[in-house]
């Protein structure tokens, strides 16, 4: 009796183990970026104008399928690799991933994709470049640095990745919470993107993704954050799929919910694919 005792006084003396965090502090960043490859995903002309000393500027499409029947979807593994490979990215090297939080979530979608293909060491800046600046990263003006080409090897990680018929499954089993994370006009039913259909998947709650931030680009406090998200039926016991229009935004928000402790999943093909797929069995509301 006493050894039981024992034991689990032990285990309650143990700390609780954290999600492991997607995201990076702009101060945490700085103090790594020396030893990092960064990642730039804003704008040509943005870029230009200031960025990261030493990074290099990439767009989410340059990893992405671009067909209208499979666009937002992933390119084949070989093509992926050497993609990724291409701007210098390495399994033994942390990525540091800088975006602009005013735009579409590209440096959280080129988190999720690093991530889901096995990098273990990715993130996404709070705050993205602005904070960065503010906290003292030294920067530059001018083209993208070129890297040499990195050396990649590929690991799915397929809990973080949803097909159309995952979604259909979760549909049919009431078990998981489908996010939809476009604005609200998208979701109503608007398709300013080119979705082949206007509305949303049946059930979906809807939550934009930038209600998530601050004035200033930051994340909100994680107690607004877990309101936001629980008001929706998104808990950490229940498994969730992100969507949007492409599986920009929805990466995003998956970097974001991951690094809180959530089940969740992106749908890269998102709205551009399920709308394109027969009304019958892939129906919108």
């Amino acid at each position: 009796m006493r050894i039981l005792v024992f034991i689990i006084m032990v285990f309650m003396a143990l700390p609780v183990q954290a999600a492991e965090s997607w995201l990076l502090s702009a101060d945490k960043a700085v103090a790594l970026i020396p030893d990092a490859t960064v990642l730039d995903t804003r704008g040509g002309a943005t870029f230009g104008l200031s960025h990261v000393e030493g990074s290099t500027r990439v767009t989410w499409k340059e990893f992405s399928k671009t067909k209208s029947s499979d666009r937002g979807e992933l390119l084949s593994d070989k093509a992926l690799q050497k993609a990724i490979e291409r701007v210098g990215v390495r399994n033994d090297r942390t990525v540091i991933v800088v975006g602009d939080p005013d735009a579409w979530g590209e440096d959280g979608r080129v988190v999720w994709m690093l991530r889901a293909a096995g990098h273990e060491a990715v993130f996404m800046v709070d705050g993205g470049y602005p904070a960065l600046k503010k906290a003292g990263a030294a920067t530059s003006v001018g083209f993208s640095h070129p890297q040499s080409d990195g050396e990649f090897k590929i690991r799915w990680q397929p809990k973080l990745t949803s097909t159309s018929a995952d979604v259909k499954a979760a549909l049919a089993s009431g078990k998981t919470v489908i996010l939809d994370v476009r604005e609200q006009r998208e979701y109503d039913g608007k398709t300013p993107y080119g979705e082949s259909r206007g509305g949303h998947v049946p059930g979906a709650k809807h939550l934009w993704f930038k209600d998530l931030l601050e004035k200033d680009g930051t994340l909100r406090s994680r107690s607004d954050l877990e309101k936001e998200l629980t008001a929706r039926g998104v808990t950490r016991d229940v498994p969730v799929i992100a969507y949007c229009t492409g599986g920009i935004r929805s990466g995003w928000m998956v970097a974001v919910l991951v690094s809180m402790g959530y089940q969740v999943s992106n749908y890269a093909g998102s709205m551009w694919q399920w709308s394109s797929l027969p009304e019958r069995d892939f129906p919108l509301e």
